[in-house]
């Protein structure tokens, strides 16, 4: 289809804030928002999350999903 001189649509963003929390040594990533909290655990099984999970949420949603860290609550 051709664009005939328009602009593309800007591609929006989710975003998902996430905080570290140090727990017995171990540096865990909770997230912070419960509803996307309680999606990502139906989908890995998991309260936390870590590296590997967020890029593999990134690229399977072809960037549509953002990670963003915040200070912890």
């Amino acid at each position: 289809m051709l664009n005939y001189g328009r602009l593309p649509r800007p591609v929006k963003h989710k975003t998902i804030q996430f905080y570290r929390k140090n727990v017995y040594g171990v540096t865990l990533e909770y997230i912070y928002n419960p509803i996307d909290a309680q999606i990502i655990f139906q989908l890995t099984k998991q309260k936390t999350i870590n590296g590997a999970i967020r890029e593999l949420l990134r690229d399977l949603t072809g960037g549509y999903i953002q990670f963003e860290e915040i200070i912890a609550p």
